[in-house]
C-alpha cells in the first residue's frame, strides 16, 4: 500500500509542477498594455508621415483599425504586433515616396 501511495504522490507532484510551470510560462492572457501604448504612438506618428507624403500602402490603415480593436478587447499582444506592422509599413511607404519622388519613364 505504501508503494502505491508514494507513486500516487510522485504523480501528483509532477502533474502539479507541470501545471504551475505552464501557467507561469504563458503569463497574462491580454499582454502588456504599456508596450502597446508605445507601439501605437509610434505607429500613429509613422502613419501621419506616410499620409503627409501621400503614400499610404493598401492595408496599412486597416491594420491600424485592427490594432485599436484588439486593444479595446484587451488583446494587447495582438494589438502590439499589428501596431508594429503599421509602423513598419508606414516607414517603408515614406522611404518609397522619397526614393521615387522624381520617378518618370525610362529614357535611353
Amino acid at each position: 500500500m505504501t508503494m502505491k501511495f508514494n507513486t500516487l504522490l510522485k504523480t501528483l507532484a509532477i502533474t502539479g509542477s507541470f501545471t504551475l510551470l505552464t501557467a507561469c510560462a504563458t503569463g497574462p492572457e491580454g499582454g502588456d498594455s504599456a508596450a502597446y501604448e508605445t507601439a501605437i504612438k509610434e505607429a500613429k506618428a509613422a502613419l501621419a508621415e506616410a499620409q503627409k507624403v501621400n503614400n499610404v500602402w493598401g492595408k496599412t490603415e486597416d491594420y491600424m483599425k485592427a490594432a485599436e480593436k484588439a486593444a479595446s478587447e484587451g488583446k494587447y499582444d495582438e494589438a502590439t504586433k499589428l501596431a508594429k506592422r503599421v509602423k513598419f509599413e508606414a516607414d517603408m511607404a515614406v522611404k518609397q515616396a522619397n526614393e521615387q519622388k522624381n520617378a518618370g519613364p525610362y529614357k535611353n
